[in-house]
């Protein structure tokens, strides 16, 4: 599938191997609390993402989407935010802050970001509205970033 944007899928994984130098891996049985984050990585140093729905992501491969999950866990554990919508605000911070470190301020980091927040905080705000996540991610994102779906500020 051809990516929503090819360089944003090469920060992403930039930013997870620099993020996560012994590597990640990808597993139906990756945790799924914050709780079970923290222990899982607490104790084997090995970070483990969820390698389901990655199909019809904005990424090119899934391969590219456990990257993109392995760097959003990372701040998940390193800036000791649970999985709260709360949480999930602070961590896109996190690695918008990122991309603004290794990439520097520019309209293609600043695209960057729209695609972060729509990644995450739209579809939190989608499933909260609808009681389950998009089923085409692509199609939201790119709704999110065109005007046509309208992400909600933090309370």
């Amino acid at each position: 599938m051809e990516p929503l944007d090819r360089r944003f899928d090469t920060a992403v994984l930039h930013i997870a191997n620099k993020l996560c130098p012994s590597g990640y891996q990808a597993s139906e049985d990756a945790p799924d609390t914050y709780v079970k984050l923290r222990a899982h990585l607490d104790r084997t140093k090995q970070m483990l993402v969820w390698s389901g729905a990655s199909e019809n992501t904005i990424f090119g491969e899934p391969e590219i989407n456990w990257a993109f999950r392995a760097w959003h866990d990372w701040c998940h554990y390193y800036g000791a935010h649970p999985f709260t919508p709360e949480g999930e605000r602070a961590v896109v911070e996190m690695q918008c802050s990122h991309l603004l470190l290794f990439y520097g301020d520019s309209l293609q980091t600043r695209q960057w970001m729209k695609i972060l927040r729509a990644e995450i905080i739209g579809q939190q705000q989608y499933f909260h509205q609808h009681g389950h996540f998009p089923h085409d991610q692509r199609a939201f994102v790119e709704a999110c970033i065109n005007g046509a779906y309208h992400i909600q500020a933090a309370e």
